[in-house]
């Protein structure tokens, strides 16, 4: 009876999907809790093929997002959004993954909000037999009713607390269009490189502009397809 039980559980463990590891430097509570807004890492000194990642510019100047090892960035400049390629590289907080390969599912899905969008990750991933107590990057191509983002703006000499974390943040909105969200996943690090209250950080970019922005939420009603890392 032990030794199926072993094989049974080895079984187990042979359907589940592993997953590339997620790494962070710095973190939320460092930036929300004790106002540590300098640079935590420079993306120059990672290895940047196949890479992904995201989170605020150092200073919460803008924010970063690393695609395929391309680092895009947004900031603000006299109320005017100021995009960037490979400029910036220094991140207050960024989490990231090497992903060789996705696996792509293509859903047809009604979301009312960050907190439902959470909910249809959650369910995309274990129904494909991702292990859920392990940290992952996803990707989603969608064209939603509608977004609305933040891009933050901190001013300089001005001390940072959780209550006016967004006091100079540029408030955006996307209706219709084409867009790439890139999010980080798990159970294990809120205030770490999620929020307390949610599962995931998202960042999003404009495929036309290259707008980048955090995700605070959204709405679809049509087709979207989620990657997942592929071992």
């Amino acid at each position: 009876m032990i030794k199926f039980s072993i094989c049974l559980l080895a079984f187990i463990s042979a359907l589940m999907v592993t997953m590339p590891e997620v790494k962070v430097s710095g973190s939320m509570k460092n930036i929300m809790v004790y106002g540590n807004l300098s640079a935590s890492i420079n993306i120059d000194t990672v290895h940047k093929t196949h890479l992904y990642g995201l989170g605020p510019v150092a200073g919460l100047k803008g924010e970063m997002m690393i695609i395929d090892g391309k680092v895009f960035s947004s900031s603000i400049n006299d109320n005017e959004i100021i995009h960037q390629q490979n400029k910036n590289s220094r991140a207050a907080m960024l989490v990231y993954s090497t992903v060789e390969q996705w696996k792509s599912f293509k859903i047809k899905a009604n979301v009312n909000s960050y907190a439902e969008l959470e909910k249809l990750v959650e369910k995309t991933a274990k129904d494909n037999g991702y292990d859920m107590e392990t940290p992952f990057t996803f990707k989603i191509d969608l064209i939603p009713q509608k977004v609305n983002y933040h891009i933050i703006d901190w001013k300089e000499g001005t001390a940072h607390t959780m209550n006016n974390h967004k006091q100079f943040a540029f408030s955006g909105m996307f209706e219709h269009k084409k867009v790439l969200l890139l999010g980080f996943y798990s159970t294990h690090h809120q205030s770490i490189f999620t929020h307390h209250t949610s599962f995931m950080h998202i960042h999003i970019l404009d495929e036309k502009t290259q707008t980048v922005g955090h995700l605070d939420d959204l709405q679809i009603n049509d087709a979207l397809t989620i990657y997942l890392p592929e071992k």
